[in-house]
């Protein structure tokens, strides 16, 4: 007796290539699966954007010299919000170094302080409200003997209260300032 064909083809060739589509509809739903998981976990980390750098503060009735602030700024640019709980700086290569930044509280964000999707918080670190200028106790303190290199590798730092560390390069106004005061620590020393 003979077989009963479909566009030519007998049913034992069409029960063989129903075969595969079990196999490839196995490899869809492992790759559905694994697509999920891939965005359920990149939703899950905070996600912000950090930026230091050199600002003067104008205002109404203010006359020269203008005051020069350090100033840190964190956006939160994740679903999740994220609890900021310390500034800091890191440099090096092989030997880091780390450093807690104290700041201004009047003119800054309370710290903790909490962030949901596209809030923002800012800190001010007055550059000349000391006996010695914070750019130069910085450079002595954290950047020299080699501050070329300390530059380079030169880090803010944002602490958030589950672990996860934000950082940004400094800006290029603030790394000059930086680089100034290094090379004037350097021939003071000298």
């Amino acid at each position: 007796m003979d077989e009963s064909s479909l566009f030519g083809n007998s049913k034992s060739y069409w029960d063989m290539l129903n075969g595969f589509a079990n196999w490839f509809a196995a490899a869809g739903s492992f790759a559905a699966a694994s697509v999920a998981l891939y965005i359920a976990n990149r939703a899950a980390k905070p996600s912000a954007r950090v930026s230091v750098g050199h600002r003067i503060v104008l205002g109404p009735g203010s006359s020269k010299p203008y005051p020069e602030f350090a100033v840190f700024r964190i956006v939160n640019t994740g679903d999740r919000p994220i609890r900021v709980i310390q500034l800091g700086w890191k440099v090096g290569l092989f030997r880091k170094r780390s450093a807690v930044q104290m700041y201004e509280a009047i003119q800054s964000s309370p710290l903790p302080v909490e962030l949901t999707h596209g809030q923002e918080a800012s800190w001010f670190v007055p550059l000349s409200a000391r006996e010695e200028p914070w750019l130069e106790y910085f450079a002595k303190g954290m950047l020299t003997p080699s501050y070329r290199t300390a530059l380079w590798t030169l880090r803010a730092q944002v602490f958030t209260s589950v672990g996860f560390v934000f950082e940004s390069r400094p800006e290029e106004g603030l790394l000059k300032r930086l680089r100034d005061a290094c090379i004037k620590v350097t021939k003071n020393g000298s």
